[in-house]
């Protein structure tokens, strides 16, 4: 009883991470189809638990105002440097919709957020087969 509880929540946390990795993948699209394109610079690095840097990025949206993002993505030798110009796609009048216009950076977050979404699920499915 206690393994289908288990595989039971192993395919829902799995659901919940691929809805998650889909949902950015679809907003990823939008953006390369609908968002509008902004230049940024690097202005630093943030580090996260792990000993991983996380690219800031400063840009100006098309009404001149400054905005901050920070990356999704962190890695022990950051993507760009400090100072390195990025490019930036948002949707119009929504600047929390941005994201560092990067395929590297893009791809590899979701890729691993629909594999570990993949892998959660399949775990619970193939201890659900077990069960029965």
């Amino acid at each position: 009883m206690t393994d289908m509880v288990l595989a039971v929540i192993l395919v829902l946390i799995g659901a919940g991470v691929l809805y998650k990795g889909v949902r950015e993948i679809m907003h990823l699209k939008k953006l390369r189809t609908e968002g509008r394109q902004a230049w940024g610079r690097v202005t630093g690095h943030q580090r996260r638990e792990g000993g991983g840097r996380a690219v800031i990025v400063n840009w100006t949206d098309d009404y001149g105002a400054t905005h901050e993002i920070v990356s999704t993505l962190s890695a022990g030798r950051p993507t760009f440097g400090i100072g390195e110009a990025v490019s930036v796609r948002y949707l119009a009048g929504d600047p929390r919709s941005a994201t560092i216009d990067e395929r590297r950076e893009n791809v590899r977050s979701n890729i691993l957020v629909v594999v570990i979404g993949f892998g959660f699920a399949a775990a619970g499915i193939a201890l659900a087969v077990q069960e029965v």
